[in-house]
């Protein structure tokens, strides 16, 4: 029998809802969100309530594997209007790694990080489930803060009523993000993580050969 009450206590907007399509809009791309589904509404408020902030995170359905784990990073030289470079590292649910890599004479930091996921969306078929990992929280704030729905509702101003800088690249974005169903994850920058080092070291090298 479905699920007639889902409880969100973690995701973009929190409380009860009562269909799945509406739980999922505050869960997905919502990086670790936390949910569940009752059969009664009783059981999600008591499942909400404080007493159960304990065990919130043991309820919670483990996230499926992505098809695609991608790793992507930007680099300016010189920003704004320097050589930039950029790069992404995908790596397939089987282990198999590929790497992709570009640059551009003039450009800025956060157009080279756009265009990292630009170029590495397009090579997965259509429908992929992606875990996206990037330190440019530029561009994963526009999907998971929704400024890119709003941006498109304003005739692409922005709050204060600028034009929305890079976009041309934003249309892309989109296009791609509609394209697959991807989990947004945010990772430090030089931290040592390996994969976003060597994004990191690509995006560079490529910056170079216009310096």
């Amino acid at each position: 029998m479905a699920k007639k009450f889902y409880a969100v206590k973690r995701g973009r907007k929190t409380g009860i809802f009562t269909s799945w399509p509406e739980c999922k809009e505050q869960v997905d791309g919502f990086e670790r969100p936390v949910y569940k589904g009752f059969m009664t509404r009783e059981e999600a408020e008591s499942w909400l309530s404080p007493k159960s902030e304990q065990v919130a995170l043991f309820d919670a359905p483990p996230e499926p594997a992505a098809d695609y784990v991608i790793y992507t990073d930007g680099s300016c030289l010189r920003n704004p209007d320097g050589p930039g470079g950029y790069a992404a590292v995908i790596i397939e649910r089987s282990g198999a790694i590929r790497e992709l890599s570009g640059g551009e004479p003039m450009t800025t930091n956060n157009r080279m990080e756009m265009r990292a996921g630009i170029e590495a969306l397009k090579t997965l078929p259509d429908g992929s489930t992606v875990d996206y990992y990037a330190d440019s929280q530029y561009l994963q704030n526009a999907f998971v803060k929704h400024w890119i729905t709003s941006w498109k509702k304003k005739g692409w101003t922005t709050s204060q009523g600028t034009p929305v800088k890079n976009k041309d690249l934003w249309l892309a974005l989109d296009e791609e993000f509609h394209r697959h169903s991807i989990r947004f994850h945010w990772v430090k920058g030089h931290a040592g993580n390996k994969f976003n080092e060597r994004c990191d070291k690509l995006a560079k090298a490529e910056a170079s050969k216009f310096s």
